[in-house]
């Protein structure tokens, strides 16, 4: 039997930087797993800049909205908890362990059986959607590692909807080495029948969004920043009206206004779609 220091050191010489396992491949361990991700609703957030901005705002928003809002997302700063958060709150010790067993065992028997052991990223992923099926949250709220596309969080089946945040290049070494490119892979997070939102985009970034929405048919909905006014602005927050409501962030920044903006018209997305919040 493991501790849960055990647990840690153990996911922690799982190879980070490695080839990634086929989303194949991450389905079977979540149907193997009882298919949590299926009972979940679930809104998937991708991006280069602002995703963890945005599904911070989203996790508060609904919390307060009186939902029990479960955020996966990463990296962590100083514990490997930090990356399951229930309600804001990083999961115990002790939650965090029955999940690392459950992933544990069968991981075992798949490597048995001569198929692959999960990858670091995907180890953690699954033990999140163990985490949040156990606690039973309402909403949960899922960041992408690395792209999207072939990320191990897009194996869920339908997001009730998908936010993708601004666009630059990064990680050019996995995503690729052009804006359209990258968008390409961050978009590749849109489903048919599922609701997305994104930001003002540079022309190379929005014109492959558009296109995947439409080969997705899912609308392609634009959350812009200038229809947010700022009333009050510092270095240690701001204050802004928004549709006619007054909202105040403790981030400084345009882009973060951008953000919050963002989250706010997914926030308004699932409100359409039968998840009433007070904001």
């Amino acid at each position: 039997m493991f501790t849960y220091e055990e647990a840690v050191a153990y996911i922690e010489e799982i190879p980070k930087f490695t080839t990634k396992n086929k989303l194949e491949h991450t389905r079977k361990c979540l149907d193997l797993l009882e298919s949590p991700d299926k009972k979940r609703k679930i809104i998937h957030v991708a991006g280069t800049n602002g995703k963890g901005s945005v599904c911070a705002f989203l996790s508060t928003m609904l919390e307060e909205g009186g939902y029990k809002c479960g955020l996966f997302t990463s990296p962590h700063l100083i514990k490997i908890n930090e990356r399951f958060q229930i309600n804001e709150e990083m999961v115990s010790d002790e939650a965090f362990l029955r999940a690392f067993l459950k992933i544990k065992a069968l991981a075992d028997e798949l490597v048995e059986a001569g198929d692959y052991h999960p990858t670091y990223f995907e180890f953690l992923f699954l033990m999140g959607m163990v985490i949040f099926d156990e606690a039973d949250v309402d909403l949960l709220v899922l960041e992408t590692g690395l792209g999207g596309r072939l990320d191990a969080t897009n194996s869920i089946v339908s997001p009730l909807a998908c936010v993708i945040t601004s666009i630059s290049l990064d990680h050019v070494e996995y995503l690729g080495d052009t804006i359209e490119k990258i968008a390409g892979e961050k978009a590749g997070i849109i489903k048919p029948d599922s609701h997305m939102v994104t930001v003002k985009q540079q022309p190379e970034a929005e014109a492959v969004i558009r296109r995947i929405c439409e080969e997705q048919n899912v609308p392609y909905e634009v959350a812009d920043r200038d229809d947010a006014e700022v009333l009050e602005a510092s270095m240690t927050g701001q204050t802004f009206l928004y549709k006619g409501e007054k909202y105040t962030i403790s981030l400084a920044g345009a882009y973060q206004k951008e953000n919050a903006v963002a989250a706010l018209r997914a926030l308004e997305i699932l409100n359409e779609q039968g998840y009433p919040t007070t904001q």
